[in-house]
């Protein structure tokens, strides 16, 4: 939803947009499904999809989390505090 909200807002923007509604040659668009399709991106979904599931009460051993997908998920906890922190400061 919210990459589709932003290509609706960059193909209105950009003049360079085509008049079918596709993207553009240079859309930012482009790397940001590169980035997502990626290794580094697709472990971020798998811990993202992991970390929503932990929460709705689906129970795992720590032996069944892969190890990258454990860190990932601390990674993202680490950075979500600092981001709070961040906002309490303001």
């Amino acid at each position: 939803m919210r990459a589709r909200t932003i290509c609706i807002l960059l193909s209105t923007l950009s003049p360079d947009a085509p008049d079918d509604g596709g993207r553009c040659d240079h859309c930012p668009l482009d790397r940001l499904d590169a980035a997502a399709n990626s290794e580094p991106g697709l472990l971020l979904q798998r811990a993202l999809e992991l970390e929503y599931a932990l929460k709705a009460g689906v129970t795992v051993s720590l032996d069944e989390i892969a190890a990258d997908e454990f860190w990932a998920i601390r990674v993202i906890n680490k950075e979500r505090e600092r981001r709070e922190r961040e906002r309490a400061g303001r």
